[in-house]
């Protein structure tokens, strides 16, 4: 497993910004819309439903929502926990149960699974706060772009009424979906956090699929990404160990690049001569990655220090 390899967005020192993984200039016009519908809306609803990704829950939760949804409950939703270490993500049930109020609970999300948005149909009527006892909930669906949200709303509806996709910005407006046990939802399109992003934070949110890709540098995210493996003892197998190099918080992009080679020859991702083309192979890596074909991991856990990366375990 690998711990503490992100922080929360903002608790990151800025020292850390300067490269294009940080995110720096991709906050588009959508989120700052995003935001204003939050507000707009509120009113409307009687509980928010925070959606986040498992394999990150600190990073990816927007560090602002309790001020941006004052007096309304929240139910916060961690998706794709079918990717996730299961022993993490109980954790961070545990921990977010152990923090949260009366107003506040948690649960894990996967998209294979009925149980889970069972739950969230009990839970939601339970958190939510109506006008009277025969009024509808009504609950509005938040999160940053890419985390599942979609999948999530389609799974309580029933039906493919949310787009999905592996990219984020899928869903472009605001619509209203009913689900079961009365249960009434607003989708809104992803929120982000407004201004450059911290290295670390960039890079996980790169690998994870929450930045569009012209905001990062997949070489740079992908040596990143071999570092975690390597300290984890996860690395591919066509990759092997790393020379007698061991993981650093800053990899050495000379040692990375050379995983990254033995990973291009291994996967077919030539240039002309029979060249390792490392871009490819980085974007191949990635995506294996977001979509668990290296296993389940967990890259964040309750409690430790945002700012720091730790080792494997």
């Amino acid at each position: 497993m690998v711990a503490g390899l992100a922080g929360h967005m903002a608790r990151l020192s800025r020292s850390d910004s300067g490269s294009r993984a940080t995110g720096s200039g991709w906050y588009p016009g959508e989120m700052a819309r995003t935001r204003r519908l939050i507000r707009e809306n509120l009113p409307l609803v009687g509980l928010v439903i925070e959606v986040a990704d498992a394999r990150a829950p600190r990073a990816t939760r927007h560090p602002d929502l309790r001020r941006l949804t004052p007096g309304r409950p929240i139910l916060t939703v961690l998706s794709k926990a079918d990717l996730a270490d299961p022993g993490a993500t109980r954790r961070w049930l545990d921990a977010l149960s152990r923090d949260s109020g009366p107003d506040r609970a948690a649960v894990a999300f996967a998209a294979g699974s009925r149980a889970p948005a069972r739950e969230v149909l009990r839970l939601a009527p339970e958190l939510a706060r109506t006008r009277g006892p025969r009024s509808p909930v009504r609950a509005m669906v938040v999160g940053l772009p890419n985390v599942g949200k979609s999948t999530l709303i389609n799974r309580l509806v029933g039906r493919a009424a949310a787009g999905t996709g592996d990219r984020p910005g899928v869903t472009r407006g605001k619509q209203w979906l009913r689900a079961g046990e009365g249960l009434e939802l607003l989708d809104l399109p992803g929120i982000l956090v407004p201004g450059s992003v911290p290295r670390r934070a960039g890079l996980l949110l790169a690998l994870l699929g929450v930045l569009p890709d012209h905001a990062y540098d997949s070489l740079e995210v992908a040596r990143w990404a071999l570092d975690l493996l390597e300290r984890a003892d996860r690395l591919p197998p066509e990759v092997g160990p790393a020379d007698g190099e061991e993981g650093s918080g800053d990899p050495n992009p000379g040692v990375r690049d050379d995983l990254l080679a033995r990973y291009a020859l291994a996967r077919g991702h030539l240039k002309a001569g029979g060249l390792p083309d490392l871009e490819r192979a980085a974007r191949s890596l990635i995506g294996a990655l977001r979509v668990g074909r290296l296993g389940r991991l967990t890259y964040e856990f309750p409690g430790e220090d945002p700012g720091k990366a730790g080792s494997g375990s």
